[in-house]
């Protein structure tokens, strides 16, 4: 299992509408891609920085995550990737 690690540059988005947009866009279209297995979603903290952490059944899947949300991509707003780090997973509780 694979994981992908994403940080969301969420400056000048409104909390409400952000969250809107999360759970009604990024998140279906995440679901649908090859190799799902499960994410967490953190909102923006004080820094104006959210995070994301998919897990995918093969290291390829993951990387289709990566390439599609990658740093400089925007999944939603005016929201901006600016950390995308692929990693094998080594244990899950």
């Amino acid at each position: 299992m694979f994981a992908v690690l994403i940080e969301v540059d969420v400056v000048g988005v409104e909390p409400d509408a952000g969250l809107r947009a999360l759970r009604g866009q990024v998140v279906p279209a995440i679901r649908q891609l090859p190799g799902f297995q499960s994410a967490t979603w953190l909102p923006g903290n004080d820094e104006d920085e959210g995070l994301s952490l998919t897990l995918w059944e093969t290291e390829a899947n993951a990387q289709v995550m990566a390439d599609r949300f990658g740093i400089g991509s925007n999944p939603a707003m005016s929201a901006t990737v600016s950390r995308c780090e692929v990693g094998e997973v080594a244990a899950i509780a």
